[in-house]
Parts: structure tokens; C-alpha cells; sequence
């Protein structure tokens, strides 16, 4: 497609065209620019159109095709959010600089957040118009995904584009009988409960000297995207299992009500505790997918042998190889940010994640102008809904007092 063309539509554009348009040196300029903020803004139209579906039809959570649906459309949407910022870079570049130093300039720009500061400000000429780096934005929920133990546990994530979303709890399930041939089939209603998840915001400040980002490059960049990527996971970890609840912190596992928890008088001499909370969410019709431990907890139950004369490890073959990190073949994660002696045994497709904002990557160097600094910002927007609390038992004093000193969970 031509750039003369593409600045016309009004219709959307597949995002392959997009991708390929995007790549072509002559895409700059705010027509272009204007061309692919229509393109995000159709994007937001059918996700939309997706939500109003389902609430005119009375209902409070999507269809799975309508899931599919619209979150096809948010991931369209979040590319063509990338390929929009490489032509305004691509125009800021072409504006402020001359034609003998753009190849300079193009390679400060590729090494990292320095080259990142310089903007036209077209929309806005106000201070504290900011940039969000392409190579952060475009996976930095990704990568936080694989820091959070939460998420990497197989709880459910599902993204929304609104304030409040209502998952509905089954409370009872329809019955079933059985029928004489032509005889009235009795009617029966399933209960349900509104549970409204509200995402609250998570978020992070990071305030670096622009001398250290240019001395640095590309060093301090790597080490500040990997620690505000860890920041975020532990408290949104901590958030997810021991939140309180009072806003605006999100309420999680330990304080939400109905859950089973299960006090141990002792501490364990066997797995004994976790085949009962395997029980109890088989006899809730729940299944066990993952067992979350804190470090401590994990550190007792490797150190179980077979026998009171046995030196032999249950979890493993000798004290030389690494323990399997599975219980009654239940997957075992371990996080620093549950109490320690605590653990949870739940049903991952119970336990759900509600993302209004996948985690965003804002950098400013105009408040700090005067000091040479600049301030990186992250913010995702989450909250915490659990459908059945029955498919989810927490276990506490698998250790006894903890005589060895702990970090304080961040």
C-alpha cells in the first residue's frame, strides 16, 4: 500500500500492511502519524463493540469467542501503539536534524533511553509530554509475567477495557433429573454471585541521571528495565496473595473470604497436609494446579526423608541432585512474598487476574530539566477475583519460628 493511499483510510488496515508500511523510510510525518492513530482508534472500537455485545445481552463476562475476539483486537491495537512510535521517532528525527548528522543520531538512538529524549512535541508543546520506549513497551508485561510467580502458576489473566469488570461466582449449579418420556421437565436456576474487580494501580519511579545513561548505555538500561520488572512482580506477588484488601491495595488469597485455611498444629513430618487440601478441592469440584510455598516452607519440606533411620530425601534421589518441585504431581512455585511456613494449593482457572493495563513504560526528561535527570515511570492496573473460593486452601506453620533473619518483602 502507498503512503498517499494508507493516509486516506478510514477503515481498518490489516496489521501486516501496517507492519510493512511502518518499515518503509519514507512513513514520517503527522499524516502519517494521524493514519495510524485512526488505525488505534478502530482497534479500540471493535473491542469495544465486543463489551457492548456482551452487556447488552446481560452478561458480565465474554464468551470465549468473543474473548478471542476482543483480545485479538487489544493485541493489534498494542503493535500498531509500537509501530506508531517508530515514525514519531522516524519524524522527530527528520525535524530537528540536519541531514549530515542523522546517521550519528540514528545509531545514539538504537543504544538506548538517551537517544529516546529528543521529541518534536507535536501534539503537545506542555511540559512533561513523555515517550514509552518500543523495546520496553511491547514485552514488558511479558517479561513480568515471567518474573511473577502469580501469573507463572496458572492463574487466569483476562484484560478489560473497563473501570470495574463483574465475574460472576457460582454459588449453586442447576440441577438434573431424571425424566419420564414427555413428562414436564423441572425447571432449576443456578446462583450466582456479583464479585466487581477493580483494577488498582501498581506502579514504579525511577529517577537517573542522564550523564549515568549516556557514560552507561546500554548497561544501566538492562540493569534498570530488570529491576523495575522485579519491583513490580513482588508487589503485584504480594498483592496477590496477602493483599488486605484496603484500597488501594487488592485484596488477596489470604483475606479473601470463604477460602479454606488450614493451621497446622505441628510442623509436618509428612505430605499428609497437602493431600488433604488436594481433597478438599477435588470434593469442591476443583482441581489442584499449583502449590505456592514460601522459601521457608519449601526448605522443610525438602529436608523430609523417607524414615526415621533414613537419610534419603523424599523429593529427590540424594541430597546431591535438586529436588522435584512437585507434590502428588502437583507444580511447585516458590515466592518470597508469603509468610513463611505458608502455602497455597489452588485451581489456577479459578484464581483470576483482571488487567485493565498491561504494564507501560513512560520516560521524562523535561521535569528535571534543570537538574539533567530523567524519571522513568511504570504502571500496570490490576485486581484479583476468585469465582470459588473452595478451589482454593491456604496452609499455614508448615515451619516452626524462624531464627534466621528475612529480607522485608518489598
Amino acid at each position: 500500500m502507498e503512503i498517499q493511499e494508507f493516509v486516506k483510510k478510514t477503515e481498518l488496515v490489516p496489521l501486516a500492511e501496517l507492519t510493512t508500511l511502518a518499515a518503509t523510510r519514507g512513513a514520517f510525518g503527522d499524516d502519517v502519524l494521524a493514519g495510524y492513530k485512526t488505525q488505534i482508534e478502530l482497534r479500540n472500537a471493535e473491542a469495544q463493540k465486543v463489551l457492548d455485545t456482551a452487556t447488552a445481552a446481560n452478561r458480565d463476562t465474554l464468551l470465549a469467542s468473543e474473548q478471542r475476539a476482543y483480545d485479538g483486537q487489544v493485541r493489534e491495537r498494542d503493535a500498531i501503539l509500537g509501530l506508531q512510535r517508530a515514525i514519531e521517532q522516524r519524524t522527530d528525527t527528520r525535524a530537528f536534524v540536519p541531514e549530515s548528522q542523522r546517521g550519528t543520531l540514528e545509531k545514539k538512538r538504537k543504544s538506548g533511553l538517551f537517544g529516546l529524549e529528543l521529541r518534536a512535541l507535536k501534539e503537545s508543546a506542555a511540559p512533561g509530554s513523555v515517550i514509552a520506549p518500543d523495546e520496553w513497551s511491547a514485552n514488558f508485561f511479558d517479561k513480568l509475567s515471567a518474573e511473577s510467580v502469580a501469573i507463572k502458576s496458572g492463574i487466569r489473566v483476562v484484560r478489560t477495557l473497563r473501570d470495574v469488570l463483574h465475574v460472576p461466582r457460582i454459588d449453586a449449579d442447576p440441577e438434573a433429573n431424571w425424566t419420564a418420556e414427555a413428562a414436564t421437565i423441572t425447571p432449576s436456576d443456578p446462583a450466582y454471585t456479583d464479585i466487581p474487580a477493580t483494577p488498582r494501580k501498581l506502579a514504579s519511579l525511577v529517577v537517573v541521571s542522564n550523564e549515568l545513561i549516556a557514560d552507561s548505555n546500554p548497561d544501566v538500561i538492562s540493569l534498570l528495565e530488570k529491576q523495575m520488572t522485579r519491583a513490580l512482580a513482588l508487589k503485584l506477588d504480594l498483592g496477590v496473595f496477602e493483599g488486605s484488601g484496603v484500597v488501594p491495595e487488592i485484596r488477596g488469597l489470604k483475606n479473601t473470604p470463604g477460602i479454606t485455611t488450614t493451621p497446622l498444629g505441628a510442623v509436618p513430618t509428612n505430605f499428609d497436609p497437602f493431600a488433604a487440601a488436594i481433597t478438599t478441592l477435588e470434593s469442591n469440584n476443583a482441581t489442584a494446579t499449583a502449590i505456592v510455598t514460601s522459601p521457608e516452607a519449601w526448605g522443610a519440606l525438602m529436608v523430609l526423608k523417607e524414615g526415621a533411620a533414613s537419610n534419603k530425601p523424599i523429593l529427590s534421589e540424594s541430597v546431591s541432585q535438586e529436588a522435584a518441585r512437585r507434590v502428588y504431581g502437583v507444580p511447585v512455585f516458590i515466592t518470597s512474598q508469603l509468610t513463611a511456613g505458608d502455602a497455597y494449593v489452588y485451581d489456577g482457572s479459578q484464581v483470576v487476574l483482571v488487567v485493565r493495563q498491561d504494564t507501560t513504560i513512560a520516560v521524562d526528561s523535561s521535569r528535571l530539566f534543570n537538574s539533567d535527570q530523567s524519571e522513568v515511570r511504570a504502571i500496570m492496573r490490576a485486581d484479583l477475583a476468585v469465582p470459588n473460593p473452595l478451589a482454593v486452601v491456604h496452609l499455614t506453620g508448615l515451619v516452626a519460628a524462624m531464627a534466621t533473619k528475612k529480607a522485608p518483602r518489598t
